[in-house]
This record gives structure tokens, sequence and C-alpha cells, in this order.
């Protein structure tokens, strides 16, 4: 079993509690997104097959960059393009790059399907007080975990020294 470190917990714990309100698609959700998206990849339009392993579910802008799980922030894309060629590219470039070549009706078609897609979301409606008091929370809980890892530690310390 891999060690588990204080730090590696407190971000759990952050992770943990965004999921509450935050979830990653279920099953359910998971199937709109491959239904809406025609079992077609959202950039280069090439059909998948659901049994094939070869679709994966993008997220359009990463949590780490102020995203969400809501499945409103997921599209269908193929193993090439969420693989090596789209990288950390947002989303926008990384479709206009793919149409480059395809003419202008292509790329404001699928750029409106993922735009009407990512429209739904209801995460990206969450008003500023909103998000401030879920940070507040998530702070109270880290500082309180903080303060346990302290209080073991001095216990951890009076049981050495004696």
């Amino acid at each position: 079993m891999a060690k588990v470190t204080p730090s590696m917990a407190k971000n759990q714990i952050k992770r943990s509690l965004l999921q509450i309100v935050d979830s990653h698609p279920n099953k359910v959700q998971k199937q709109q997104i491959w239904h809406y998206f025609d079992n077609k990849c959202a950039y280069c339009d090439i059909g998948i097959e659901h049994i094939s392993r070869q679709g994966h579910l993008d997220h359009l802008l990463a949590v780490q960059d102020g995203g969400s799980n809501d499945v409103y922030n997921f599209v269908l894309a193929c193993h090439i393009c969420n693989g090596d060629e789209k990288r950390e590219t947002p989303w926008r470039e990384f479709l206009m790059n793919k149409c480059e070549r395809l003419s202008e009706s292509i790329y404001i078609e699928r750029l409106a399907k993922i735009e009407v897609w990512q429209g739904q979301s209801i995460m990206s409606q969450i008003d500023a007080e909103l998000l401030a008091r879920m940070e507040a929370i998530i702070d109270k809980a880290k500082v309180n975990f903080d303060q346990s890892v302290e209080q073991m530690r001095a216990l951890r310390d009076s049981i050495t020294t004696n």
C-alpha cells in the first residue's frame, strides 16, 4: 500500500468535498454525452464505437483551470484527439486547429454544437457568493485537518519521549 502523507490526505479532503457538489458524470449522464455527440468525436467528427474503448470524455475546461465535473463540461473525444494531439491546448483553439483544412462552416457547426452543450451547465451558473461559501467550507475542513495532524504529532512525540 502506498504511503499517504498528510499533504496528500488534505488534497483528498478538498476533492472529496467538491465531489459532493460537483461529481463526475454518472452512467446515465455518460450515455447522454455519447448520444448528444452522435457517437462521434466532438473535434474531428470520427465515429466511435462505444465498446471499442476509443472514446474518451474530455473536459472542455480542466478542473485545475476552473472547470467543473458537470456533465456539460465534457465532450466525447476520440483517443487521438484527447491524447497527444490536444494535451493542454484550450478546446476552442484545438477545434480551430483541427478544422483549419476544412470549410469554415464545418468549424462553425462543430463549435456551435459544443457551445450549446456547454451552455446547459448548471455549475457554470453558480454565482461568486456560492463559490465563496464552498471554498469557506473546504478551508474550514483543511484547518481542522491541520489541527488534527498537529495534535497527532504532539501525541506521537509524547509517546516517544516517555
